[in-house]
């Protein structure tokens, strides 16, 4: 079963600098923040990539898939250039 949490949308402040002599207005704006060791537990952890998605009256977020790793094949070494070499005429004059 899904547990809940109840947090409050906040409000973030941005200075937004316009007109003569340095002129600056504050401007509010939402911010939901999300912190703490309850996050760990469900998988989310530092750095981790996020998706958001959102739609009227809802927001879901998820962890973004880890690529899979690529495994490299190491191929037998080749002739490089000494297959050219010995087959290069050399012009004397």
């Amino acid at each position: 079963m899904a547990k809940t949490k109840q947090i409050k949308v906040q409000y973030s402040s941005r200075c937004t600098y316009g007109g003569y002599y340095g002129s600056s207005r504050y401007t509010n704006y939402p911010k939901i923040q999300i912190e703490g060791k309850w996050l760990e537990a469900l998988g989310f952890h530092i750095g981790d990539q996020l998706m958001v998605e959102y739609e009227e009256g809802s927001i879901k977020i998820s962890l973004v898939p880890k690529p899979e790793p690529i495994m490299m094949v190491a191929e037998p070494a080749a002739d490089y250039g000494r297959t050219r070499r010995k087959n290069r005429k050399i012009d004397t004059v």
